[in-house]
């Protein structure tokens, strides 16, 4: 049987009062007026209302023992997690602009949320006075090399050079809402387009700080931030990337002196394996560099409306072949030499003028204002290019960006001043401190000048410090200091004028609000020389609220019974919904099961009844049995139909859990697949004073929230993992509307993103067709979970 909380005392007010005024008769026969008006009724009424105070607090007594046990055990609660992003910043005349360096702790703020949530610098940086202005893709090693014998004005436009980005349409600040593609889907072949040039404006100066200087060119791709359902992470040790020094030969820039392109030299650090992925470019800027020559882009020929003397040759045999052949016939020995002559010379004219022709001028198809780029980089992306650089998008591609964080700095802050006593606390004036960051000292001489104050450490725990160690505990999550009690920890000590505790610094803040979208954040709160404004180009995550009490006694439960393990199903799911610095909504284990291989063969089906394309890759858990294989299946909190973690979000999971797999277990960290539902139609009888439109939005809603993974299901906690849909549940869901008096008729079209999963798309009615994809129901695999798509549900009301 469960064990069940004793009721102390089940005394309330209303039971008291009719309990004493039974009584009455009995004791005061001749108190007969009960009214409330009545003094003893009033009387009776206020010690009713002490019993049950009294009660209340009695009953509060278990409460109270489980704090303290709580308490006993070490368990405080978590703080609140701050979340995480990147900053661009944009400059607002780079040509004027010297080169400084930006102190960690600027601020920013978005223009979301009441209040805008705040974020700060993580490290310092040098604000590098340039910012590419254009981007321009071309199939040969010039701007303005056609490199087409055949080109014409038309191929030329198309083919040899394509502008995808002018710097303005869109703004850089607006670039990450709208990203810039590198191959557009009109182009063809796509992988022609083989190198990528970054035109940058710049202060020129030797001394300003970009010439001779350097610099990180970070490249942000729009896809880093979308699900790779294919992609997996597999627990196992974290491996230090080693350092790559090696000579690159594919980053170039034009040389002013010698006016051709040449590659970088010296080292060249690269995160982004030459572009095949977001990161940055480090290298040192060539003093040479400079614009390419106007008339270099001056207007492109026709080659094929001039010919070179071979050409000439094969024109002129040809002429004269034709002349001859038309002049008689083969059988005809009889020849006047007279028409051989002239012939020839007719042939001969012919093929002078084609080589003398003036070649036809074609626009250069790059706009004449770019023509004056105070500089040029050069990318050789590889030939034939990688099919994820064909499909790649540039989100942000700056010289000057820095992770920021969304937390407030404090320096400087007087706590109080030390007495002597043991085990002093000291309350900070901000709660949520985030941990590593604060800084402790304290004036342990008499006070006098240039007395410097001395540092004291601060840890989690005084269990382990010795009586004479300077360590004090901080509660991050209350904000609070405790110092030892000289057996475990120094005491503060008492110093005649003297003994001030001073937080010299530290970071606090956090929670939900700073999960912030792209480009939330533009606006600086500090000053920053030269900035014109800012621009998240990575969305805000990895915010959460500090741990409740409840909370607490949960992951204190959880903590007891994993003990630092991950052996049952449950253990995996909780540790993994404990990642920091990602906020995991939901976690569900399915054991036995390997991700699907890359080269496991698929069926595709290229349309859907969704209008989507279904996926071609394997995605998903096989059917088959391994032994020792975990696979974890995590969802992040996120306010879309279907939230889907990022590889990093997934690389982050992993790392975490492997600590606490067996060395036995084979663990996996995969994202969620989904059976998604649109095409729903559904007509219903309308309750009098309802509207189609109140209807259509009304179940819209409801269906929305049941088929979700994190707010649908039964008990509204997420929709079952491996669950299955009736028509009939959606039919009963659709009942519970206010305002649907009968539901007349009802279909839904569903597509699987599975691709080992049978049937892939279909549609849910009451009386399947056996002939055609038709079911009453679908069964969902075990890492599969549901979505809707309310753009289309269609309502229709029947009378």
């Amino acid at each position: 049987m469960p064990i069940v909380s004793p009721q102390l005392d089940d005394l309330t007010y209303d039971r008291v009062v009719a309990e004493l005024k039974r009584r009455i008769p009995v004791y005061s026969p001749e108190w007969t007026d009960f009214n409330d008006s009545d003094p003893g009724i009033t009387l009776i009424q206020l010690f009713a209302y002490l019993s049950e105070m009294i009660g209340y607090r009695l009953n509060r007594i278990p409460e109270k023992n489980q704090i303290e046990l709580l308490q006993l055990l070490g368990i405080e609660l978590n703080p609140a997690h701050a979340a995480t992003t990147k900053l661009a910043f944009i400059l607002s005349d780079p040509t004027t602009l010297t080169a400084y360096t930006l102190s960690a702790g600027a601020s920013a703020k978005a223009t979301t949320g009441s209040p805008p949530p705040s974020f700060e610098t993580d490290v310092d940086i040098d604000i590098t006075p340039a910012q590419p202005t254009v981007l321009v893709t071309t199939v040969n090693e010039n701007l303005n090399d056609p490199g087409n014998p055949g080109a014409t004005p038309t191929s030329v436009g198309t083919d040899f050079l394509r502008l995808i980005w002018d710097g303005k349409s869109p703004s850089m600040k607006d670039l990450p809402l709208a990203p810039a593609p590198l191959t557009p889907a009109t182009l063809q072949p796509a992988n022609n387009q083989r190198y990528l040039w970054i035109g940058v404006n710049y202060n020129s100066a030797l001394d300003a700080g970009f010439r001779g200087v350097q610099v990180a060119l970070t490249i942000q791709f729009d896809d880093d931030e979308q699900p790779t359902l294919t992609e997996t992470k597999e627990c196992g040790p974290v491996i230090a990337a080693p350092e790559t020094g090696v000579r690159i030969t594919w980053l170039s820039y034009y040389d002013a002196t010698q006016n051709k392109m040449l590659p970088v030299p010296g080292r060249i650090d690269d995160t982004t394996k030459q572009l095949a992925n977001s990161g940055t470019l480090t290298f040192t800027v060539p003093t040479t560099i400079g614009p390419i020559p106007a008339n270099s882009f001056a207007p492109l020929y026709n080659p094929g409306s001039q010919l070179t003397p071979a050409q000439a040759c094969v024109a002129l045999a040809g002429h004269l072949g034709d002349r001859i052949g038309n002049l008689v016939p083969v059988s005809d020995t009889n020849l006047d030499v007279s028409h051989w002559v002239a012939s020839y010379n007719t042939a001969l004219k012919t093929a002078i003028s084609q080589t003398t022709t003036p070649p036809q001028p074609i626009p250069n198809p790059l706009d004449p204002k770019f023509y004056t780029t105070p500089g040029w980089f050069r990318i050789d992306l590889g030939s034939p290019l990688a099919a994820s650089v064909q499909a790649a998008k540039i989100r942000m591609i700056t010289f000057n960006a820095v992770p920021v964080t969304n937390t407030t700095t404090v320096t400087n802050e007087l706590l109080g001043v030390a007495d002597g006593t043991p085990g002093q606390t000291y309350p900070l004036a901000n709660t949520n401190v985030q941990p590593g960051s604060l800084v402790v000292a304290i004036q342990e001489s008499p006070q006098s000048e240039n007395v410097p104050l001395v540092a004291w450490t601060v840890v989690d725990s005084l269990d382990a410090a010795g009586p004479f160690e300077r360590q004090c505990a901080l509660d991050p999550e209350a904000g609070q200091l405790l110092f030892g009690d000289g057996i475990n920890g120094r005491i503060a000590p008492l110093v005649p004028q003297g003994g001030q505790i001073v937080a010299l610094t530290y970071k606090w803040g956090g929670g939900e609000s700073g999960n912030v979208a792209l480009s939330a954040i533009t606006a600086m709160n500090s000053s920053a020389a030269g900035v014109d404004s800012v621009v998240n180009y990575i969305i805000a995550s990895g915010g959460r609220d500090a741990e409740t009490l409840d909370q607490a006694e949960i992951r204190a439960r959880k903590d007891l019974s994993t003990r630092s393990r991950a052996v049952t199903a449950s253990d995996f799911e909780w540790i993994a919904t404990q990642t920091p610095n990602v906020e995991v909504a939901r976690a569900y284990t399915v054991p036995l099961c390997r991700p699907l291989d890359a080269t496991s063969v698929v069926t595709s089906v290229p349309t859907t009844p969704c209008g989507a394309t279904v996926p071609t890759t394997p995605a998903g858990l096989g059917d088959a049995t391994s032994a020792g294989v975990v696979s974890v299946v995590v969802v992040p909190n996120q306010a879309v139909p279907e939230p889907t973690p990022t590889p990093s979000f997934l690389l982050t999971v992993a790392r975490y859990l492997d600590p606490y797999r067996l060395v036995t277990t084979e663990v996996y960290v995969v994202p969620p697949q989904y059976a998604r539902f649109c095409n729903v139609t559904v007509s219903v009888v309308a309750e009098p004073g309802y509207t189609r439109a109140q209807l259509q939005t009304l179940v819209s809603a409801q269906l929305g929230t049941y088929l979700h993974p994190l707010t649908g299901g039964d008990d509204g906690t997420g929709f079952d993992f491996g669950g299955q849909i009736h028509i009939a549940d959606l039919i009963a869901l659709i009942y519970k509307v206010a305002g649907v008096a009968r539901v007349d008729s009802i279909s839904a079209g569903f597509v699987r993103t599975k691709s080992n999963a049978n049937p892939r798309q279909g549609t849910l009615v009451l009386c399947p067709n056996a002939a055609g994809a038709q079911y009453s129901q679908l069964v969902l695999a075990p890492e599969e979970n549901v979505s809707f798509n309310p753009d289309t549900f269609l309502l229709s009301t029947v009378t």
